[in-house]
C-alpha cells in the first residue's frame, strides 16, 4: 500500500501584480489563474483521488481547477494555512518579554477585514466542497493562524497529517494532493520527511510548483520536489532560476 500526497503550492497571487489595493487573503491574479489551469491538467494528468485545500482565496483558486478537471472529493480545511515564518523570530521574542505579539488596533482590523470569509460561507462563492474539519476550528478560520509560533505551526503540521493518515489508510494504493503554502507546505514536506523544525524552508517551491512524498508501510521517499514541468519558463514565479538551474 502507498499513499502518495501530492503537496502543491498556490499559484501566484494578486498581491505580486501591479494594481493590487492591499489587504491580507489575496485571491490569485491574471498569471496565477493560469497557472492554476495548468497545475489543474497536469494533476488530470496523474490522477488523484481526493483533493484538500486551505481556506485561504488563493489556495481555493488553485484548487478549483483540480476538482473541475478530475471530478475528486474536495475538502477545505483551515488547518492547511499559511504562517507568518518571518515573523516567528519576532513572537517569539515578543513573548519571552511578555508582550503581545500585536497591538489592539491590528487585532481589529484583522477581525473585519471584507477579505476574510466565514468557514461556513466559504462554499457560496467556491464550492463544491466538505468543510467537515476533522478537528474543531472556529467560523472566523483565520485567527488562530495569526501570530503563531514555530511550535504550534509544526504540531498543526503533525496533525493535519495524522488525520490525512488515518482517513486514507486502508485505502489501498491512493493519490492525494493538497493545495496550500510556501511556508506551510515547507513545514509539512519538513515533517513527513522527518527533518528538524526550522526558521527557514528547508524545501522550496515556485508558485504553481508540485512535490510528491510516497508513505509506505515501513518508510517514506521524497519522490520529487518543486516540479514545474507543466509550466512554461515565462509562467514561473519565485522558487526556480531558470539561468542557474537554482532555487532562488
Amino acid at each position: 500500500m502507498t499513499i502518495r500526497i501530492y503537496i502543491v503550492r498556490h499559484a501566484q497571487p494578486a498581491s505580486q501584480e501591479p494594481g493590487y489595493p492591499g489587504g491580507p487573503n489575496p485571491p490569485l491574479g491574471q498569471k496565477g489563474r493560469m497557472q492554476a489551469e495548468r497545475v489543474g491538467r497536469q494533476m488530470s494528468q496523474w490522477g488523484i483521488d481526493a483533493l484538500y485545500s486551505s481556506c485561504m482565496q488563493r489556495t481555493l483558486e488553485t484548487a478549483r481547477p483540480i476538482r473541475e478537471r478530475t471530478g475528486v472529493p474536495w475538502s477545505v480545511w483551515p488547518a492547511l494555512g499559511e504562517t507568518d515564518r518571518r515573523g516567528w523570530p519576532v513572537i517569539r521574542e515578543k513573548l519571552a518579554r511578555g508582550e503581545s505579539p500585536e497591538s489592539p488596533e491590528q487585532i481589529a482590523l484583522r477581525r473585519e477585514h471584507p477579505n476574510h470569509v466565514p468557514l461556513s460561507a466559504l462554499g457560496e462563492g467556491f464550492g463544491p466542497f466538505e468543510t467537515n474539519q476533522p478537528f474543531p476550528w472556529p467560523e472566523q478560520w483565520w485567527l488562530p493562524l495569526e501570530n503563531e509560533t514555530r511550535e504550534q505551526t509544526y504540531e498543526r503540521a503533525d496533525e493535519a497529517i495524522r488525520h490525512l493518515l488515518r482517513l486514507h489508510r486502508g485505502d489501498g494504493d491512493i493519490r492525494i494532493a493538497v493545495i496550500c503554502h510556501g511556508a506551510f507546505g515547507s513545514v509539512l514536506l519538513t515533517r513527513l520527511m522527518q527533518c528538524p523544525p526550522s526558521d527557514s524552508n528547508l524545501f522550496n517551491q515556485a508558485h504553481a510548483a508540485i512535490s510528491a512524498v510516497d508513505l509506505f508501510d515501513d518508510s517514506t521517499q521524497l519522490r520529487f520536489l518543486n516540479y514545474v514541468g507543466h509550466l512554461s519558463p515565462d509562467e514561473v514565479t519565485e522558487g526556480v532560476n531558470f539561468d542557474f538551474g537554482q532555487a532562488d
